[in-house]
């Protein structure tokens, strides 16, 4: 029997821009990212990010990057020549720079494990190998927005030995809604952080995956951000409120690891509690398997 192949969500690019001035995405906007900045940017925190590869010489992300590796044995070796992971990347730590686009986390480190090729696919083998390394590198953090409908277990003992070390575990649900019970793996594996989407009115994204193991939701419909070479693009899926929630989990990290917090955030289930606690609810009253606990709320989160 052949391992299960770890596929991008379905996603699709909806616009390549060569250039634009420094722009703030509406996802930052509308959850108050902005004005965090001035507690938090998420320095010190590293975060790996297993995907595509990355644009190297991307000016929003090359001094973002503090090492990237090729696990797919791609002829591109550890470059983006896919697009998606380098607009995960930019989501999550485009620096502030007077052009192109600004991070959730503009002071972020990345780890780049190039864990799906230039197709966008990769084996549970590769997937688990780039883990590892991730987490041996010293991720605090890792973000994920790859899935498969079948469970592999040899992953889920890699995310399970990084939890244990302390590594926070961000996963994207999947982009097959609107059907119930569709959220892949890993997000469907029970300590994972499962994220879905939302849109620029706070409404489920109808291509978001839905089930009981959805923890949180995000921006994650057409939204702007780095792309290979040198530009920028916008892109729709779980997989870009993935890194939302992964750049609000360093901003609050950062914070924490300086100035302490009300509640403790040093374990993955007590940021799935603390996800749970601060965000605002949405859809039926408590949670359902849509919104899961509801919005992500970055300033609560960040100052509880």
């Amino acid at each position: 029997m052949s391992e299960p192949i770890y596929r991008l969500p379905p996603f699709k690019v909806e616009k390549v821009l060569l250039a634009t001035a420094e722009t703030i995405d509406w996802g930052l906007k509308l959850l108050g990212i902005p004005p965090l900045w001035k507690e938090t940017k998420g320095q010190g925190i590293k975060v790996g990010v297993l995907d595509t590869g990355i644009a190297l010489e991307h000016p929003d992300l090359k001094p973002a990057i503090l090492e990237a590796r090729d696990f797919t044995r791609s002829p591109s070796d550890a470059y983006d020549a896919q697009g998606h992971g380098t607009h995960v990347c930019g989501i999550i730590s485009a620096r502030r720079n007077a052009n192109g686009i600004v991070g959730v986390a503009p002071e972020t480190q990345l780890l780049m494990a190039k864990v799906l090729n230039d197709e966008g696919s990769g084996t549970s083998a590769d997937i688990v190998a780039g883990i590892r390394w991730a987490v041996e590198a010293g991720a605090d953090i890792l973000s994920m927005s790859l899935g498969s409908p079948e469970p592999d277990e040899e992953i889920h003992h890699a995310l399970r030995d990084a939890i244990q070390k302390g590594v926070f575990v961000i996963t994207a649900a999947g982009n097959e809604g609107p059907a119930l019970d569709t959220v892949g793996y890993p997000a469907g594996f029970p300590e994972m952080v499962a994220v879905g989407s939302i849109d620029r009115q706070k409404k489920l994204s109808s291509f978001s995956s839905r089930g009981r193991q959805v923890d949180i939701v995000a921006p994650g419909d057409k939204i702007t951000s780095c792309y290979p070479p040198r530009g920028y693009a916008v892109l729709s899926g779980t997989s870009m409120a993935t890194p939302f929630v992964s750049g609000v989990v360093a901003l609050s990290l950062a914070k924490h690891r300086k100035m302490g917090g009300k509640t403790p955030l040093k374990t993955q289930q007590d940021l799935i509690e603390h996800l749970c606690r601060t965000a605002d609810d949405a859809g039926s009253v408590g949670f359902d398997p849509l919104y899961g606990c509801g919005i992500i709320n970055p300033a609560k989160l960040i100052r509880g």
